[in-house]
């Protein structure tokens, strides 16, 4: 039952080290630039460190895209994937969308620490 109970208090600090956001995206006749700041944890331990960053894209669009941070994507028709990188949390995170070609869609960002 002990290890029950540390196993709990281990998997609930974990998981709320998690930093994301999500958006969607139906406009496509302008840019959007989003930024996410890194916590500033008061403690420091390893449980406190970030690893990597992601963006999952799930969505359409009619033409060519751009997404630019994280990962430099170009992609275009039905989307539907994650990218991800290295993180240390040094910088903030920027996540910036450019409808390039495309002139319609929908698209859902999700991007994080």
């Amino acid at each position: 039952m002990k290890r029950y109970i540390i196993m709990f208090i281990y998997l609930t600090l974990i998981s709320c080290n998690r930093d994301s956001r999500k958006f969607t995206i139906t406009d496509f006749s302008k840019m959007r630039t989003d930024t996410l700041q890194p916590y500033k944890w008061k403690i420091v331990s390893p449980i406190h460190n970030y690893s990597s960053a992601f963006v999952k894209l799930k969505g359409f669009s009619n033409d060519t895209i751009k997404l630019e941070g994280i990962s430099n994507l170009v992609l275009i028709g039905n989307i539907d994937t994650i990218a991800k990188m290295d993180y240390y949390g040094t910088q903030e995170v920027i996540c910036v969308f450019r409808p390039y070609k495309a002139t319609e869609g929908r698209l859902e960002i999700e991007y994080g620490l």
